[in-house]
């Protein structure tokens, strides 16, 4: 039987929210399932490697991209350019895996305007005064202020997403996204077009 259609995950949720370390973790358990890796136009930092943390592309490439439609949403944040291949999403839905996408809310908006099918997931810390206990304890304050005024813009967006994840228990987080993507995979249309050339026994093929 052909393998299930691929359709794009996207995970977002506001700095703080967890969303990158459950995405790891099912990520080593789910053989089915792929990074999406992005490209930026900033250099390098010290131990990323091409191709696995980002493709590092020049402004010149990015630009090209843009202007023929390669990306799939981009941005420009601080004077350098972040956005995601059409050729990494198509790839990998061609092979029949789900790719996943670790990005913003704007992002997420544009990636449903291209793929109507993906699916979205916001990951929510349990409250506020957790949110902001995770930011501290990475020992980053001299911004935290900015990523909390960026969650309170990002959060009400919770409500254009299929599904919320609430990450008050990791091992709890990794598995309901495992099951929000199982369940997805299940869905009659995804189902019925993998009997394409089966036996024509089944009235509605």
């Amino acid at each position: 039987m052909p393998k299930p259609a691929g359709f794009p995950v996207i995970v977002s949720s506001p700095s703080g929210g967890g969303k990158t370390t459950i995405v790891n973790l099912l990520l080593r358990k789910e053989d089915s399932l792929v990074r999406v890796v992005t490209a930026t136009s900033r250099p390098p930092r010290p131990g990323e490697k091409n191709g696995k943390d980002y493709h590092f592309w020049s402004e010149a490439r990015f630009r090209d991209g843009i202007e023929k439609g390669r990306l799939a949403e981009w941005a420009l944040v601080h004077g350098k350019y972040y956005g995601t291949p059409k050729a990494s999403l198509d790839g990998a839905i061609k092979k029949g895996l789900t790719p996943i996408l670790v990005i913003d809310v704007q992002g997420a908006r544009a990636i449903r305007k291209s793929y109507p099918a993906a699916v979205t997931v916001f990951v929510l810390p349990p409250s506020w005064a957790v949110l902001k206990k995770r930011l501290l304890d990475r020992n980053d304050t001299k911004d935290i202020e900015v990523r909390l005024r960026t969650a309170e813009s990002e959060i009400p967006a919770v409500r254009e997403y299929d599904y919320v994840v609430i990450n008050d228990n990791l091992d709890i987080s990794v598995a309901d996204l495992g099951a929000i993507i199982h369940a997805e995979r299940l869905k009659r249309d995804r189902q019925l077009a993998r009997l394409k050339g089966s036996p024509k026994h089944y009235r509605f093929a």
